[in-house]
């Protein structure tokens, strides 16, 4: 579906671009994609899981340990353990619904286009 791949283009494009992250490995951008949900429809889809956590940033919140009695903190002189941390919380930076009035027109554009070679 032409419009679908246009949404994800102009995503990856805005990451490129700078104006929303610094990508660390491209893991995320790899993990948007699209497909066919209905005969008529389609869904575009960050499926890395911690996606929604870099387009709506997060509340400040404890972290706790996993897998053992405490947490393992990198420090200048080495590490420190604690029990729990407290995480300030990360800002947001929109790349899945950023642009989103220009990103609706090009996507309006493609799909009048992909109509008029149809009809």
């Amino acid at each position: 579906m032409i419009a679908s791949e246009t949404y994800v283009k102009d995503i990856h494009d805005w990451i490129d671009s700078g104006r929303a992250f610094k990508p660390r490995t491209g893991n995320l951008q790899r993990s948007i994609t699209w497909y066919m949900s209905t005969e008529n429809s389609a869904r575009i889809i960050a499926q890395a899981d911690y996606a929604k956590y870099v387009e709506f940033g997060t509340k400040p919140h404890t972290i706790l340990p996993k897998r053992r009695k405490a947490l393992k903190i990198p420090t200048a002189e080495g590490y420190i353990f604690r029990k729990k941390g407290n995480h300030p919380g990360s800002k947001p930076y929109p790349y899945f619904f950023a642009n989103l009035q220009d990103r609706a027109k090009r996507v309006a554009l493609e799909f009048m286009r992909a109509l008029e070679g149809v009809i």
